[in-house]
């Protein structure tokens, strides 16, 4: 019989796999309806968000708002395209590889490079968060896929 510590690797990794094939992009961040209901979830009890707001991202409406930031960080999160409070493009590259076909994933992956630095200098990791969704947004808009 294997200990817990030896299937402890294991778990994770079919943890991550689980999850990298489930996510559906960066900030961009779940086009799958599933993946998207999961992140709310976890995210909106966490945050304190309002289902307004979160509702009204997907219309443009990105207001500064702490609570929203932080569903943003949390959901940035839960796809792994921010971990230990950084964005990580390669992630969400790999992401958008995966999971999205063409004629978006071109678009998607061109949202991406134009905002891969922005956050540089910030401290906090919902504000990061926040500037990397509005960055994809202001980018192109139609891209940005929020659970």
């Amino acid at each position: 019989m294997r200990s817990n510590a030896t299937l402890l690797p294991a778990f994770v990794a079919m943890l991550a796999a689980a999850i990298l094939s489930q996510a559906s992009a960066l900030i961009i961040m779940a086009q799958n309806d599933d993946t998207g209901k999961l992140i709310r979830a976890k995210c909106q009890p966490e945050s304190g968000v309002s289902t307004d707001l979160i509702e009204g991202v997907k219309q443009g409406n990105l207001p500064d708002d702490k609570n929203l930031k932080c569903y943003m960080k949390c959901a940035m999160t839960m796809t792994m395209t921010m971990r230990e409070d950084k964005l990580r493009t390669d992630i969400a590259k790999i992401l958008v590889e995966r999971s999205m076909s063409d004629p978006n994933k071109s678009r998607v992956l061109a949202a991406i490079d134009k905002c891969q630095n922005v956050g540089q200098g910030m401290s906090d990791p919902c504000d990061i968060a926040y500037a990397a969704t509005k960055c994809i947004h202001d980018a192109d808009p139609e891209v940005l896929l929020f659970p």
